[in-house]
């Protein structure tokens, strides 16, 4: 591209991000052919709903990312978790592409990010670009294919978002593939929604194929001995016969010909990515969709619902239900079936009995029994009755019931210092099952953001990170050819929080992949030879810090 077609592409991307719509540009696919999605949006992951596509690279390293259109880079990230090595191109119709996982940049944005690494002195950067800064057009070559990040195999992830609101869009609803397979419908669940803080399954059943060759139950009427219901359900849906087990994309349920309930997985913000933990549950190991509502819930995701979602029967006669499974270009699974209430009981007593209620719509602060806990305004999903119970002092141990309550965002829990920790208190972490939550300190006391209810224990980290090299360190041997230069870092309490690498006593920029606990120096044809000295310094989040010294001969 000369200088003229250059600066006419800035002034076209600068005069047409002032208007444009999602539909009004024409998008590639990322990868060359073929394109196999092993994850699609909406997908039920931990603590969060998928925000993209997948696509398989082979279980191979290095496939070439292109530009899905053209734009220009509007961001660079660099981080040891998430979305690892990631770009993010913004388009003239104001939408975003995200490329995540990446294991290198081409050269021109290679550059940028080593510049601005050894500028900050850090592998993980965040970079904010200008329009004019750096221009691509569609299917330009971006970088190549990795794992990095909290990747679990080689893989491209790949968005579509609102350039201003971050919002994802679901990919398949713009770039269309073929797709004639319908969703697959397993099992349905039957909850008690008489308490509606706390949905109880009351029984699940198969989903199989009657004498009609339509879907059925094993009995075409459940009869239950509740009469204010639920539905859930467990499916997925392929895009082609020997394709990855994806999510549904949409839901319907009706009850008696009206439409009571209906979902589609798009839209979905990064602010209600934990909403996935009350959405869907797991039940006698199979992952379920709840077809009903709490009294919080992101409305962008339901286009239709009266009562919430749930049956309210005020008779003992039977009622049709039928829910339907839609993918992204309408092929539908629909299952009928009867369900009749022997009883009627219109209330159930809480399960919690408590003198505390936290209203979900409202801050709740409580101070009581040396023991301070905020929730803000909108956390919960629903309004609960609250018990905890504070042996910080005799036994470190701390419980906030209900445990099943689902968390939107952070939560603030504090209490002062019991006399025996005072002299290590910077360094008191709390542990709940696999979260580790770290201090902040505020006089004599300790305050820690958490995101979950349940059991905590208070624990002293006063362990230093564990650092190893991963080859044999000798000061005469020459070490020749050397690619690269790898440490294992690991902390098992509060986790890592900063690492260093100086060569000769200067900084230099290592890589860190967090999940295999690893280090990576690459030298280059700048890096000192002769007799060279490394030192390594660690520091986990509370502070402990440990250094691993050596000298090799590098030729």
């Amino acid at each position: 591209m000369n200088r003229l077609q250059n600066k006419v592409l800035k002034l076209i991307i600068c005069l047409s991000l002032l208007t444009g719509s999602l539909y009004a540009q024409t998008y590639a696919w990322p990868l060359d052919s073929p394109l196999i999605i092993t994850g699609n949006y909406g997908e039920l992951r931990p603590n969060h709903f998928h925000a993209g596509l997948d696509f398989s690279t082979g279980g191979k390293l290095n496939q070439s990312v292109y530009a899905t259109a053209s734009g220009y880079i509007s961001r660079i990230k660099i981080s040891s978790v998430g979305y690892g090595k990631s770009i993010y191109v913004t388009h003239p119709n104001g939408v975003t592409s995200v490329y995540a996982h990446l294991n290198s940049f081409v050269k021109k944005i290679a550059d940028l990010v080593v510049k601005t690494q050894y500028q900050n002195k850090s592998f993980e950067i965040d970079i904010n670009l200008k329009p004019t800064d750096l221009i691509v057009s569609q299917k330009e070559l971006l970088g190549f294919s990795g794992n990095t990040g909290n990747s679990t195999a080689p893989h491209l992830h790949f968005e579509l978002r609102d350039e201003k609101t971050e919002i994802p869009f679901n990919v398949l609803k713009i770039l269309k593939v073929r797709d004639t397979i319908k969703p697959k419908l397993n099992r349905i669940a039957i909850y008690n929604l008489a308490d509606t803080t706390m949905p109880q399954v009351l029984l699940t059943l198969p989903v199989k194929l009657n004498k009609k060759n339509k879907l059925g139950l094993p009995k075409d009427t459940v009869v239950l001995k509740n009469n204010i219901l639920g539905v859930g359900f467990n499916g997925f849906d392929l895009l082609s016969q020997q394709g990855n087990p994806n999510n549904v994309f949409s839901a319907t349920l009706i009850l008696d010909n009206k439409l009571i309930y209906s979902h589609q997985l798009q839209n979905i913000s990064f602010a209600d990515q934990r909403y996935v933990n009350e959405f869907s549950e797991v039940i006698e190991k199979q992952k379920y969709q709840r077809c009903f509502l709490p009294t919080l819930f992101p409305k962008e995701m339901y286009p239709s619902y009266s009562r919430k979602g749930r049956i309210i029967l005020t008779d003992t006669l039977p009622h049709e239900v039928m829910i339907t499974l839609s993918d992204e270009v309408n092929n539908q699974t629909v299952l009928k079936f009867y369900i009749k209430a022997n009883k009627l009981a219109l209330y159930s007593p809480p399960k919690i009995k408590s003198d505390v209620f936290v209203n979900c719509t409202q801050d709740f602060l409580i101070l009581r029994n040396n023991l301070q806990i905020f929730i803000p305004a909108f956390t919960l999903y629903n309004s609960t009755n609250l018990i905890f119970e504070n042996t910080i002092e005799r036994s470190g141990k701390l419980i906030i019931l209900p445990s099943e309550a689902n968390l939107k965002s952070t939560s603030i829990v504090g209490f002062e210092v019991p006399k025996k920790y005072l002299s290590v208190k910077n360094k008191l972490i709390l542990k709940s099952g696999s979260n580790t939550f770290v201090p902040i300190n505020v006089n004599d006391s300790v305050f820690y953001s958490v995101k979950n209810f349940g059991w905590f224990q208070l624990t002293v980290d006063t362990m230093k990170p564990k650092l190893k090299s991963l080859f044999r360190v000798t000061k005469t041997s020459s070490q020749k050819n050397i690619n690269s230069i790898d440490f294992s870092i690991v902390d098992d309490d509060s986790g890592i929080g900063a690492y260093n690498l100086f060569v000769n006593d200067t900084w230099v920029l290592v890589e860190y992949d967090a999940k295999n606990n690893l280090l990576t120096y690459k030298p280059d044809s700048s890096s000192p030879t002769g007799n060279v000295k490394f030192r390594l310094e660690v520091e986990d989040k509370v502070k402990n810090k440990s250094i691993l010294q050596f000298e090799l001969n590098l030729k």
